[in-house]
């Protein structure tokens, strides 16, 4: 009776084992599946993303008139400066440059550097910036 329980074990373990290698097949295209899945993860990436808020200040219709006003004038006058520049020899030293101005709190004012490049020097308030143009 005892051989009869111990003769099915002993053929189990006696018999040739048939297995095939494991292989990891990922169906959540998550996790790696099929790399042609890429709508997925653009439905992903579109449902984590929040847009930063944009908070504009509003204008009034006057303070917008006055915006454009003062950049038309600025444009005016960087457009006199530069065919006032073309007409200027800049290789003359004792050439004379145009006159500083000021439009509201913003100042220009140009002079001559050491190299014989005119410097633009503007100014609004404390901020200040040096545009050199170049003597070509």
């Amino acid at each position: 009776m005892r051989l009869l329980k111990v003769l099915p074990l002993t053929l189990a373990i006696a018999s040739p084992v048939f297995a095939e290698s494991l292989r990891f097949q990922a169906y959540n295209p998550s996790f790696g599946g099929n790399p042609l899945n890429s709508s997925h993860f653009m439905g992903l990436a579109t449902k984590q993303f929040t847009p930063p808020e944009i908070v504009r200040e509003v204008q009034s219709d006057l303070e917008y008139f006055s915006d454009q006003i003062q950049r038309r004038t600025l444009s005016a006058i960087s457009s006199a400066f530069t065919a006032e520049l073309r007409n200027l020899d800049l290789d003359d030293p004792y050439a004379i440059l145009p006159e500083p101005f000021s439009v509201g709190d913003f100042y220009v004012s140009y002079e001559r550097n050491a190299s014989g490049n005119i410097v633009l020097n503007l100014e609004q308030g404390d901020d200040a910036i040096s545009v050199i143009v170049p003597n070509f």
